[in-house]
């Protein structure tokens, strides 16, 4: 049984790799510190389950990296391990065909669950793990928020997420990279806002955006 970590935080892999040694004394564990470096051994050995970040120092992404593996072994078991507590990477690592979802936060008993019940577990099943379960609720106690005016939408806005909105409202037809790259972000990260935004302002897509930034702004 081959068992992968792929994870570019030293510590956070090799913990991770001690941990499934004893889970699993006859496997063998091996760590990468990107998905460019786990591929080659996936490619030439037979890979029954992995834990994967979703993100790398060389911009790598995670997510992508397993949606591919996934196209080509979809029997192949996948973890995301992840400091990410936001909807949009939730629905991200569910549509890539990841098998689970644990933070960087979680208990190692909590970690010992999630691997047992994802390998016990048909491949195209999802567990919805503790982890999983806790940000979910988050995000939809936080959805059921409503702000009645464009004064309280825009208040709710924090100081970064109203610098992308105005960014966005100059240049609603750029990419969410290029608008990324202007605000010296990662593009998941920038993801992440967008999310924030649309779901604040009760707005649908960039073109609203724009509205909303140039109405408020002339009110």
């Amino acid at each position: 049984m081959n068992i992968l970590v792929v994870e570019d935080h030293t510590l956070l892999r090799t913990a991770s790799e001690k941990l499934l040694k004893e889970m699993f004394p006859e496997a063998r564990v091996e760590g990468f510190s990107s998905p460019s470096k786990a591929m080659p051994f996936i490619q030439n050995r037979d890979v029954e389950f992995m834990i994967v970040d979703l993100e790398y120092n060389n911009q790598e992404d995670g997510i992508s990296f397993v949606k591919e593996v996934k196209q080509k072994k979809s029997n192949i078991k996948c973890i995301a391990y992840t400091s990410h507590k936001i909807n949009q990477v939730l629905k991200d690592i569910r549509e890539a065909g990841f098998n689970s979802y644990l933070n960087k936060d979680a208990s190692e008993k909590e970690m010992l669950e999630t691997v047992d019940a994802v390998l016990d577990q048909p491949d195209d099943v999802f567990y919805e793990s503790s982890s999983y379960l806790k940000f979910k609720k988050a995000i939809e106690e936080q959805e059921s928020k409503y702000y009645s005016t464009d004064y309280e939408k825009l208040k709710s806005l924090t100081k970064t997420e109203k610098k992308a909105l105005q960014l966005i409202s100059e240049e609603n037809t750029s990419s969410n990279d290029l608008l990324a790259n202007k605000l010296g972000i990662r593009l998941n990260t920038m993801k992440k806002h967008l999310s924030n935004i649309y779901r604040k302002l009760n707005v649908k897509s960039k073109d609203g955006l724009k509205h909303f930034w140039n109405r408020t702004m002339n009110d």
